[in-house]
């Protein structure tokens, strides 16, 4: 290259390069991890662990009247995270996702403490019979 094309390259378009870099909103605020915020340690400790493993998750996310704690939304699976074991699920809001074509995997604290890998295959086997 000539002097002159790198100082072109050099004086104007780096300069215009950085600006833009620098003035560039993201516009899916999850991608931005500063920007999520966890009801649970069950919905950060999931959450993590789908990431980690590949997965496209969205926290909170609206269907209907109801917010969805985690949802795989390329596979219409959504996760229920769930404090406590004895905490009864409600089977309107259940039945109201079937009926929209969502695959429901409830998934409590017990789950997640020490056995996370029956956790993700339990996943894998709902994203793969949605996929089916």
């Amino acid at each position: 290259m000539t002097q002159i094309t790198l100082i072109f390259l050099i004086l104007i378009w780096m300069p215009l390069f950085i600006v833009l870099f620098r003035f560039h909103k993201n516009p899916d605020p999850h991608l931005n991890k500063e920007a999520i915020t966890f009801e649970n340690r069950v919905q950060k400790r999931l959450y993590t662990a789908l990431r980690n493993n590949g997965y496209y998750v969205r926290v909170k996310e609206k269907c209907g009247p109801y917010t969805l704690d985690l949802v795989l939304p390329y596979y219409r699976v959504a996760l229920r995270c769930l404090m406590d074991a004895e905490k009864i699920e409600d089977l309107g809001k259940r039945n109201y996702l079937r009926k929209q074509g969502w695959k429901v995997v409830g998934v409590t604290e017990k789950d997640i403490d020490g056995k996370m890998t029956t956790v993700l295959h339990k996943i894998e086997a709902a994203v793969l019979e949605k996929i089916k």
